[in-house]
Parts: C-alpha cells; sequence; structure tokens
C-alpha cells in the first residue's frame, strides 16, 4: 500500500469504523442521546461519501458503514436506560453540537455540486464502460484543480474547472490489486479517448512515459495530450500514455474521434483522464493559462464521487 491509498485508508475506513464501534460501546445516558449520537456518525459518513477520494477502499464503503451503524445503534437501543438528568443533558448537548459542527462542514461540497448557470457542453470522452470522476464541482474540498485559480498558478490556470476521472468495475475496484506500481495494472489505462467536440488540433505531445504509481513527472505537467481549439474555446485531454496519440498539431478532428489512450504520463499519480475547458490563453503565455470555463458532459455536471455508466458495453 502506497503513501497515496494509506492515508484514504485510514481517513475513509479505520477512523469512522473505530468511531462507529466506540459509538456501541460507551454506554449513553439516554435514548434520546444514543440517537442523536448515531446522527451525528451518520452525518460524518455522509460527508466522507461526498468528499472522499475512492480509490480504495471502493465507493459503496461509507454507505456499508452506515448500514453497520444502523445495526449497532438498533442492538444497543434496549440496553439504554436513563441516567441522571445531568448526564442525558450533556450527552444530548454535545451530540447536538457535534451535529451542527458537521452540517456546517457539509454545506460547501453540497453546494459545490449544483451546476453553474453558465457551461458550455461537451460529448463524453471515453468509450463505454464504468467510470467514476474523482475531481469535479465548484468547491474546493470536491475539485482539487481549484486550487489554481491563485496568483502563483497562472500558468495552468485553464485547468481550474478541470475533471479527473477513472475506470471501475461493477465491484466499484479500479485496479488489479489495492495500489500496483504498474499503470498498465489500472482499468482505465489503454481506455480509449474520444474527441468531445469538433474542432482543430492546436497541441498533440506523445512520447513522455508513464509514471509508476505514485510517482508524478511536473515537468510536462499534462504529459501526453491533446489541446484542441473548438468554437473558439480550448479543450485540453491530458494524461495519455506513450504511443497513443492518433492524431497532430493542426488536425481537424470530429466528436468521438480517437484521439488517444489514457495513461500515468505527466503530473499524475495514478492512471486517469484529465479534461478541462478554458478561453484561449494571451499571445505568447504558456497554453494553459487561460481563464478557465465550466463544462458539462452529455449535460452532466460532473462532481466527485459521481459515478458514470457510459453505453452498452458497461
Amino acid at each position: 500500500m502506497n503513501e497515496l491509498i494509506a492515508p484514504l485508508v485510514l481517513l475513509q475506513l479505520v477512523l469512522p469504523l473505530a468511531l462507529i464501534v466506540l459509538n456501541a460501546l460507551v454506554p449513553s445516558a439516554s435514548r434520546v442521546g444514543l440517537l442523536l449520537r448515531g446522527c451525528a456518525i451518520g452525518l460524518v459518513l455522509v460527508y466522507l461519501a461526498l468528499v472522499g477520494l475512492w480509490l480504495f477502499p471502493p465507493w459503496w464503503t461509507p454507505w456499508a458503514l452506515a448500514g453497520l451503524q444502523a445495526l449497532l445503534v438498533i442492538w444497543r437501543w434496549p440496553r439504554t436506560h436513563s441516567r441522571r438528568m445531568i448526564w442525558r443533558v450533556t450527552e444530548a448537548a454535545l451530540a447536538v453540537m457535534a451535529l451542527s459542527g458537521i452540517t456546517w462542514v457539509i454545506i460547501p461540497p453540497v453546494v459545490g455540486r449544483v451546476m453553474p448557470d453558465v457551461a458550455i457542453d461537451l460529448a463524453m470522452p471515453l468509450e463505454p464502460g464504468r467510470y467514476i470522476v474523482m475531481s469535479g464541482g465548484t468547491a474546493p474540498a470536491i475539485n482539487n484543480h481549484l486550487m489554481t485559480l491563485a496568483p502563483r498558478f497562472a500558468d495552468s490556470r485553464g485547468q481550474s474547472y478541470g475533471v479527473d476521472i477513472i475506470a471501475i468495475d461493477r465491484w466499484g475496484l479500479r485496479a488489479d490489486g489495492i495500489a500496483p506500481v504498474a499503470a498498465e495494472r489500472y482499468l482505465i489505462t489503454g481506455t480509449p479517448v474520444l474527441s468531445p467536440c469538433t474542432g482543430r488540433v492546436a497541441q498533440a505531445l506523445d512520447g513522455r512515459p508513464d509514471n509508476p504509481v505514485p510517482q508524478m513527472d511536473r515537468t510536462v505537467m499534462a504529459g501526453n495530450h491533446v489541446l484542441l481549439e473548438c468554437d473558439g474555446l480550448v479543450v485540453l485531454l491530458a494524461h495519455m500514455t506513450p504511443g497513443s496519440v492518433a492524431v497532430a498539431t493542426g488536425d481537424q478532428v470530429s466528436v468521438g474521434q480517437m484521439l488517444g489512450r489514457v495513461g500515468n504520463s505527466g503530473n499524475s499519480a495514478e492512471p486517469h483522464l484529465h479534461l478541462h475547458v478554458q478561453r484561449p490563453a494571451a499571445e505568447n503565455a504558456n497554453p494553459l493559462s487561460g481563464d478557465p470555463v465550466w463544462f458539462t458532459v452529455e449535460g452532466r455536471f460532473l462532481v466527485r464521487g459521481q459515478r458514470l455508466v457510459v453505453g452498452q458495453g458497461s
């Protein structure tokens, strides 16, 4: 298990599981307190479901933990007897405070899932299959790309509204193993990348190696990539596997045309497809420095944790 996955297992599995078990083992001062404690833990699990990076464990983990939490509360219910008023009031007050705090933290990722008023629509850039969005949305808690809105990231500002997509199987697993080093062991690797719009190839780069997971290559941030000009906007599809880029600078492309295959080149710790839309950069500026543009894919605003079932082959 590498340094990318270990924190996820700790934060998204071990700690919530410990919290659930502790809640079941520690006596409650009243049934009201037990219920409030259970609701607070339930909200923690909802928060994890919204903001978690479900590389491993899989996306359904918080819902399985919620089921376990409900069963343990039911098991504890007949074993809970009212104690002195001071303990009942204290327990209930602490639980309400926890509920309020967690609710406040949940608001940004919930609001961040709402589609912006203005967004352009793209075609699906991947072939039929099962996918899950790793980053996407209008809140930093669910979209890491928003950090590039800061002035120090001016050269890569165009990616600020981007999304990252990986492939999963029917069980929600994304690779052959928990965290294999070899990029080819991830389901998304080698998946054809399709043009999401009709336009011209403004830039195409190939020949960068796939990184061993979880290493990254920051010398060419987009790795092997295709930059398209479509209807006055620029669309980037990045991190393709070497030798797969099927178009050249200046080519005309149509919707659904194969551009390359997903890999792990560039600033990528694990194989995925990066997609973003931006306005053209200023003359002589970094091509990825244009202003970001919100977008949808076949009418869907992609946000972290959203699962996509594409086509009959899925």
